[in-house]
């Protein structure tokens, strides 16, 4: 027999949270159509479209060619079922999908909140029999510190429920050819991308380097400036203390 996934306890309902995307090229000013396919096939299957951003213009005009990212929402045992009719959308170009068992967390977390809903109830208890006021002011406060944890875990159980109850995809549409024949010149992927940030890379090198130059030039010109005034002075001041002989010619 194998044994249980440590993930996901004996009995317990599965929590699977699914996410994927796809990249899809449509004809030429057919970025508005797949949007509006790929949202009623979420909304045929129980889901709802999340979020919608598009630019450009349609029909690869002067302004630049539409493109769009749609984040679409359906129930996880309809994921599969959503991903072949968005294939239908247009030319699939990219595909991802990932899943993550997060069963034994969200049955942790229900175990834990049902723990400290018991505290709760007995804290509530020790405090209609407090008879003095600090210790209501005790148990209140024990009451506050559960309450705060609880609401924070029903919080976490939320977003697991949602994230294994939903599951998420995410689509970028685009153009044919969008890629190919009108580069986003904004755009760091790529060789230009590589290029100018070896070249940020160089210009930065070369600034520090400067920098850290700069002073050590300066102090060695000031420190041959001041050896070389020592010695001329050292020099002037032993001809001055030398006695000429006679008969010497002074130089």
């Amino acid at each position: 027999a194998r044994a249980a996934d440590p993930a996901r306890p004996a009995g317990a309902e599965p929590r699977i949270v699914r996410t994927g995307s796809m990249s899809l090229q449509v004809r030429p000013g057919g970025v508005d159509a797949a949007v509006t396919a790929v949202s009623t096939a979420a909304q045929g299957l129980g889901g709802y479209l999340a979020s919608l951003d598009s630019a450009g213009t349609p029909g690869a005009s002067d302004d630049g060619q539409q493109r769009a990212t749609v984040t679409l929402r359906v129930p996880t045992r309809s994921f599969d079922d959503l991903r072949g009719q968005v294939g239908k959308a247009g030319e699939v170009r990219a595909s991802t999908v990932s899943s993550q068992d997060v069963t034994g967390e969200y049955v942790d977390l229900q175990a834990r909140l049902k723990a400290l809903s018991g505290s709760r109830d007995t804290y509530l208890a020790l405090l209609g029999k407090a008879g003095s006021i600090g210790e209501v002011l005790a148990v209140q406060q024990r009451i506050d510190d559960v309450q705060a944890r609880i609401e924070q875990l029903e919080g976490q159980r939320q977003v697991l429920a949602d994230a294994s109850d939903l599951a998420t995809l995410t689509i970028r549409i685009s153009e044919r050819g969008a890629v190919t024949t009108r580069p986003d010149p904004d755009d760091d992927d790529g060789l230009t991308g590589a290029l100018r940030l070896s070249w940020d890379r160089f210009t930065g090198g070369v600034a520090v380097i400067v920098g850290l130059i700069g002073p050590i030039v300066l102090v060695g010109l000031l420190a041959g400036a001041g050896f070389a005034g020592y010695r001329l002075l050292r020099r002037v001041r032993t001809r001055t203390r030398t006695p000429t002989a006679p008969g010497t010619p002074t130089p």
